[in-house]
């Protein structure tokens, strides 16, 4: 007796392949690429740790020191307790050492070590 076939019974079946069924390279390469991607990410995370994150210094320009911060990517600078010096009233903290660049400390993240500049206006 001949069985009825029809033609979805007379093609081949292709294996499952998972998450590499539409792309045209060898599951092998695909898994080498996977594994060195895991392995840079937890080079990068451990790089991370290890680095503790990134320093913040206040240079006061003259004024009473202001301890530095230690934070980490994407942290806010906490705002310090304002320096005083004689005959001048604080105006700010800037990026920059010629006060063009106001640094935000309820909007700006730290991206990097670096060091922010008291800004003075003399005194009325």
């Amino acid at each position: 007796m001949e069985e009825n076939k029809t033609p979805d019974s007379q093609q081949p079946q292709r294996p499952f392949r998972g998450l590499y069924r539409n792309v045209k390279i060898s599951v092998k390469t695909l898994d080498r690429i996977i594994i060195g991607g895991i392995v840079l990410l937890v080079v990068l995370i451990l790089y991370g740790v290890a680095n503790n994150g990134y320093t913040v210094t206040f240079d006061s320009r003259g004024g009473t020191d202001v301890p530095s911060q230690e934070l980490m990517y994407g942290d806010l600078v906490a705002e310090p307790e304002p320096p005083t010096r004689e005959g001048y009233v604080f105006a700010g903290w800037y990026s920059d050492e010629n006060y063009r660049y106001p640094w935000d400390m309820e909007t700006y993240q730290v991206s990097q070590s670096m060091t922010l500049y008291a800004a003075w206006e003399e005194a009325p």
